[in-house]
């Protein structure tokens, strides 16, 4: 009896843990500094602030937790209506309304809330915790396991969000426009799964893609963030390098969509030629502030590359686990 005593209550720090790790990316991408187009330490938004990130961050673990132990009934064979939309809304929702905010983590809390799940799944069958099996059970439990009220829970979200760039006008083909008065009949009435939803956002939408692909970008970006802090040790300047790359390799679809192709396509050929110095930080560093304020005065946010970075960061985290922002 001690000794199953005992088990529960590691098993409960260690999800807490977990919970805690998922939640970092939040508050330490948000921290990182200068990072062109998006909130940081030093620049705020108008209806957004550095603080309200480290806010969301706090408020996302509760809700890790929640995917975390629903993955782990869900290892057990017990099937639920709601298993990720309604995190996702409490995440977005409850960090907006406690620091009176604007949207902070839509984005994230989309990518993120699969990773808890599949992390309680893991758990319950005693899995070591690695990277690629992780994020292929992510994949494969949303797909098999997202719910018709994921998906009503998921649009009412972006409709108390109201994001620039998703319109009434979109074209969504078979699936209900976020803005149609009777979407919650259109979902039910099709059988829509969360699942389906992000597949065909895929075609456009940055984070869909990297959640039906498997999260190959994140993997790629803690690749790119464990090399620079093993060159320089610097956490800050890993994070922003990390940045800038994944700017410099892909036109944010935020960009895209607000301001079109051409803003995009700037925004990634001067990440580009920003990356052709990263090796003299002293240069470098100027150069990024000053394309800092060029993205700010034009108020051009690089929001889905912004997202794809805390994902990374929170990877990153559950990886190490001990020493994350010091490589010893």
């Amino acid at each position: 009896m001690i000794n199953n005593t005992k088990l529960i209550i590691n098993l409960r720090k260690r999800i807490n843990l977990y919970a805690f790790y998922l939640s970092s990316g939040l508050a330490l991408e948000a921290a990182a500094y200068p990072k062109p187009g998006n909130v940081h330490r030093l620049h705020d938004f108008s209806d957004i602030r550095f603080e309200d990130f480290i806010i969301a961050s706090g408020i996302s673990q509760i809700y890790f937790l929640k995917g975390i132990l629903r993955g782990m009934v869900l290892a057990k064979g017990v099937e639920m209506k709601n298993v990720y939309g309604d995190l996702i809304r409490s995440i977005v929702i409850n960090s907006m309304n406690i620091s009176g905010s604007g949207n902070t983590n839509l984005g994230s809390g989309l990518l993120l809330v699969p990773l808890s799940v599949a992390l309680g799944y893991l758990k319950v069958y005693n899995y070591e915790i690695e990277l690629n099996n992780l994020l292929s059970i992510a994949q494969n439990l949303l797909r098999k396991y997202s719910t018709v009220n994921d998906t009503i829970n998921y649009y009412k979200t972006v409709r108390v969000v109201s994001p620039s760039y998703i319109r009434s006008t979109d074209n969504t083909g078979e699936m209900p426009n976020a803005w149609d008065s009777n979407f919650i009949n259109k979902i039910k009435g099709k059988g829509i799964t969360l699942w389906d939803i992000i597949s065909f956002s895929s075609k456009y939408d940055l984070n869909s893609n990297e959640i039906t692909q498997g999260y190959p970008r994140n993997l790629g970006l803690i690749l790119f963030m464990i090399n620079r802090l093993k060159i320089h040790g610097e956490w800050n300047r890993a994070v922003v390098e990390t940045y800038i790359y994944q700017l410099s390799r892909e036109k944010d679809p935020v960009i895209m969509r607000k301001y079109g192709n051409e803003t995009a396509s700037y925004v990634q050929n001067e990440a580009r030629k920003i990356m052709q110095c990263i090796d003299d930080w002293a240069v470098c560093k100027k150069e990024i502030e000053i394309f800092d304020e060029k993205l700010f005065e034009r108020k051009i946010n690089p929001g889905s590359t912004a997202d794809l970075i805390a994902t990374a960061i929170s990877l990153y985290s559950l990886w190490r686990q001990k020493s994350i922002i010091r490589l010893k």
